[in-house]
């Protein structure tokens, strides 16, 4: 086809203008956010009380709106309960308009105009500034892309605009300029027909004009281009003094030093987790000097006169300023002994395989000596291994070969920490014993003491932990030690591999374990308090059987005579009447007799026989043994394999009752050893063996019991196998606790670790006066710090009977942490405030009331002013520090006494009197009027101006409204 003529076809550009852009759909999202935040129209919320916008909870909700594809993070900001009611004899809180002018203008603008709530301890920039309790604001999403363009900005702010237009938004609306940190805002709020303008400027340094009341009270009537005559211009002024050193009391709380614990306090110190802060938590005390409210004819304040002195304000108000993230010993141990627990490392892998071969080559050892049922003796590991001896009483008090000079924990520290574990090995009179009885509770928990109704008594009682200074509840605290202070996880390994080569020399030289719980393992205790409890029972059983050996071989070395057994007088009777036995037949094991009772075909007395203690078993053991059980199913063949390893027991007692009662049946053990087996027939003769059979179940065809009877043969218990073999339970704990890396061991530990930690948090006696942060958690009726210590410890006590998370764990530190830190700021701020005082039983009621709201709020109004007692303590504290600073720079100490000191300025070309508390770190003026606006007939409306001057920083804030019927 050939070309065709171009002027037969005109292309045409066809633009729909039905389409949003970019900007609409901005305006659109806005509107659908205020709409869904049902904020349109006008509200009627109460009035704001006194204090209200800092004590009061703020809460936030948030969207996400686009202007193109630049995100915007859009906030209302909002109190969240607006329903108070004034108190029937206090009037409600002033405004500078009537009501009936009230009820037409916006519910931002009376809140503007508010006299209660000038200066706000804790709230929002703009609460500050402005005095609103609800607003919104439309900031980046991404503060690395600030709005930095004023064109930008203008066109985000005529969009919020239109927004509250459109949906009859009277909430106002600020956009964020600038870099987030330096606190940028423009706004607008509309309604009732009133426009107003929130603006400001910031600068690094103000200008002369601007750094004192009058040039500031010129630039709010010049922004309102009059003369403002009537009503004046209300004014108030607050100075705040910061102190920032405190040189009469320096923070005295210094990490533990090892050696100095170890060579001069002792173990006192040892065995006792730290506590506190190691720098002072308080680093600020503000001082806020406030003419709250007064006409602008009141206050003089120029630059060549002022008459602010501090000591004339009506009203004193001081806050605390806290150090954010405040490290704390107890805390700090804590977190220290978790992150060793989560180390998967054996000791010789940690170690080195040079420092533990000895060791472990001994442990292959006796591994491989398991199936040696009875074994008189182990030998020794001291001859292997070759170890420095010190100490007596046959407790070993040594250290291995391998640790010296260069090994994580050095020896001169080493041994008096193996010496606090067990201190049997010094001698007599050891340094630190044991308790003779381990509780859960501490002694001064304990129902003698002073605090016997302590709520934590119940709580710890219940803790799957050790006894209170017990040897797992001190290895616990040692190893806290040795995690932070010694070199953490390869001094943990060095320590317990030194623990271990103890225990084994224990159990060879039959020594028994210290600071552990008489009798079979206590399955409320911690796992490891019951290997330790386990090993006990192996030492008490051994000594028991080779004090039996002894005993035996020394008769049998002293004549070659015949065997003979006590016997009473009934048996002499008995064998003349039944005459004489074989040799074979002979009764062996007795007791005594049971009763009255007599055997069914003889008529023999009967007899209690000695029988074998039953095997003491561990928790893990006892499951593992649960669990095989278990395992054999439920089949004809499991349920006999069952009953075989079910019927030990019984086998053992059966032949023993045999060897007493050589005449014995079945029927005659039943009634001994499970009376209510045997059914006696009404009438029988006394004089005669009673009549009888046994109950159902133990007729049943194929009965466990028969068949075990039938195979039982008549031995003594003495002559019997072990039931509970102690040389292979004892190999088999110290194999287990060979096995157990310093990862496993402090991870079987953690829970003594927290008991310990909360029973050291609980000593102070400060903590139950205080009242708790709202980071804690805490129950709805009570926000006292020892009732948040009771739901931390209630946590504790779950977490102990569960396997353990150290994650888990780790989130109770942190609770333990903030607990901490609240104690570290009362300890802190009562010696600052009470100073010697706050050691003495009857301080100053008033001061220790001062040091409770000083930590309560965000902020305290000073009861009598300046002249009040608690202002006389902190002025006290300025003075003190003011003369320090002075002495420092050995320049002569001026009179400020004087009235020209009194009322002149410092040469920073910034106002504010020089007094005994110094120049004012910070000045801020508040200055707001209620005139006509933009023209005389206009109806009058409110004007606010914040002013803050700081040493290099100057911004100033205004609210300026204008009435857009009459202007």
């Amino acid at each position: 086809m050939g070309p065709q003529d171009g002027g037969d076809q005109e292309v045409f550009d066809i633009v729909d203008f039905t389409t949003a852009s970019d900007w609409e759909c901005f305006i659109a999202a806005t509107e659908e956010a205020i709409h869904e935040w049902r904020l349109s129209g006008e509200g009627n919320p109460s009035p704001l009380t006194r204090g209200q916008l800092a004590t009061a909870k703020w809460s936030e909700r948030k969207v996400t709106i686009k202007f193109a594809d630049f995100p915007f993070e859009m906030t209302h900001h909002s109190i969240v309960s607006e329903t108070v009611e004034s108190p029937p004899d206090e009037p409600e809180p002033s405004t500078d308009f009537d009501d009936e002018e009230a009820e037409k203008l916006p519910k931002a603008l009376e809140d503007m105009m508010n006299r209660e709530n000038d200066f706000p301890a804790r709230a929002h920039c703009l609460v500050r500034w402005y005095g609103l309790r609800e607003f919104v604001t439309i900031c980046p999403s991404n503060p690395n892309h600030p709005i930095m363009s004023p064109s930008k900005a203008k066109l985000l702010l005529s969009s919020a605009t239109i927004a509250a237009n459109n949906t009859n938004c009277q909430v106002p609306i600020f956009v964020q300029v600038l870099w987030p940190n330096e606190k940028m805002y423009l706004g607008v709020g509309l309604g009732s027909g009133v426009r107003t303008d929130y603006d400001m400027v910031h600068f690094r340094q103000a200008p002369p004009q601007c750094t004192h009341l009058t040039g500031l009270l010129d630039v709010f009537k010049n922004k309102l281009q009059c003369c403002v005559t009537s009503p004046p211009v209300l004014v108030s002024v607050r100075f705040t003094y910061v102190l920032t050193e405190w040189p009469h009391t320096l923070w005295t709380q210094q990490p533990p030093d090892f050696d100095a614990t170890l060579t001069e306090v002792g173990f006192s110190d040892l065995g006792k987790l730290p506590f506190g802060a190691l720098s002072d938590p308080v680093s600020e005390l503000h001082l806020s000097a406030t003419w709250p409210c007064v006409t602008e004819d009141v206050l003089v304040d120029s630059d060549v006169y002022s008459d602010l002195d501090p000591g004339s304000a009506p009203l004193w108000t001081a806050r605390l300023v806290t150090s954010t993230s405040q490290p704390c010993l107890l805390s700090e141990y804590l977190t220290d002994f978790i992150h060793v627990c989560r180390n998967n490392q054996s000791i010789s892998q940690i170690l080195g395989p040079d420092y533990t071969q000895d060791v472990d080559g001994e442990i292959a050892e006796f591994s491989s000596a398991l199936d040696r049922l009875t074994e008189p003796s182990v030998p020794s590991l001291s001859s292997v291994v070759g170890r420095v001896r010190k100490g007596h009483k046959g407790a070993r008090k040594f250290v291995s070969a391998q640790s010296g000079e260069n090994s994580p924990i050095p020896t001169d520290i080493l041994i008096p920490i193996l010496n606090y574990l067990f201190p049997d090995a010094e001698g007599d009179d050891p340094s630190d014993p044991y308790p003779s009885t381990l509780t859960q509770v501490p002694e001064w928990l304990a129902p003698n003491g002073e605090a016997a109704d302590h709520p934590l008594k119940a709580l710890l009682s219940n803790m799957k932990s050790s006894g209170v200074d017990g040897l797992v509840w001190r290895l616990a605290v040692v190893l806290c030690h040795v995690a932070h202070s010694l070199g953490g996880l390869p001094a943990a390994a060095h320590l317990w591999h030194e623990v271990i080569l103890e225990l084994r020399f224990r159990w060879d030289h039959a020594v028994l374990i210290p600071g552990v719980s008489s009798g079979v393992p206590d399955l409320a205790s911690t796992i490891l308090h019951q290997k330790f409890q386990m090993l006990n029972c192996c030492i008490n059983r051994r000594k028991a059987r080779e004090q039996s050996s002894s005993s035996k071989s020394s008769n049998e070395d002293g004549d070659d005579e015949d065997e003979f057994y006590e016997c009473d007088e009934d048996m002499e009777e008995d064998e003349k009447s039944n005459g004489s036995r074989s040799s074979w037949d002979k009764p062996e094991g007795r007791i005594k007799r049971c009763a009255k009772l007599r055997l069914l075909k003889t008529n023999e007395p009967l007899y209690i026989p000695f029988t074998q203690e039953p095997a003491p078993m561990t928790e893990d053991r006892l499951e593992e043994h649960a669990g095989v059980l278990l395992r054999l199913g439920t089949d004809a063949l499991g349920s006999q394999l069952r009953a075989r390893m079910m019927s030990a027991s019984l086998l053992s007692d059966m032949e023993s009752f045999k060897a007493a009662n050589p005449s014995a049946v079945l029927e005659d053990f039943v009634r001994w050893y499970s009376p209510r087996d045997w059914i006696e027939e009404e009438g029988s003769d006394p004089n005669q063996p009673p009549q009888g059979s046994l109950s159902t179940r133990m007729q049943i065809p194929g009965n466990m019991w028969r068949e075990v009877w039938t195979n039982a043969k008549p031995v003594p218990a003495r002559r019997q196998k072990r039931l509970f073999d102690d040389t292979r339970e004892a190999e088999q704990v110290l194999h287990w606790l060979a096995s157990l890396g310093p990862g496993s061991l402090c991870c079987n530990l953690l829970p003594t670790a927290t008991h310990a930690s909360l029973c050291r948090l609980a000593e102070e006696r400060l903590l139950f006066d205080l009242p708790a942060p709202s980071s804690l958690p805490q129950p709805c009726h009570s926000s006292s710090l020892a009732t948040v210590l009771d739901v931390i410890t209630q946590r504790a006590v779950r977490l102990s009977r569960q396997p353990p998370d150290t994650n888990k764990y780790q989130e109770l530190a942190e609770q333990i942490a903030e607990v901490e830190v609240c104690v570290a700021r009362a300890q802190s701020v009562r010696h600052k405030i009470l100073g010697d005082a706050a050691r003495a039983e009857g301080s100053s009621q008033h001061l220790e009331e001062l040091v409770l709201r000083l930590l309560d709020s965000p902020e305290v109004s000073l009861e009598g002013g300046p002249r009040g007692p608690a202002a006389l303590a902190v002025r006290k504290l300025f003075q003190q520090a003011r003369k320090a600073s002075l002495l420092l720079d050995d320049s002569p100490q001026d009179d400020f006494s004087l009235p020209e000191h009194r009322q002149s300025y410092g040469n920073s070309g910034h106002s504010g009197a020089v007094s005994e508390l110094g120049k004012p770190m910070g000045r801020e003026y508040l200055l707001r009027t209620l005139v006509p606006f933009p023209t005389a007939y206009s109806r009058p409306v409110p004007h606010r101006m914040f002013a803050v001057l700081l040493p290099n920083e100057f911004r100033l804030t205004g609210a300026f409204s204008q009435d857009t019927t009459f202007s």
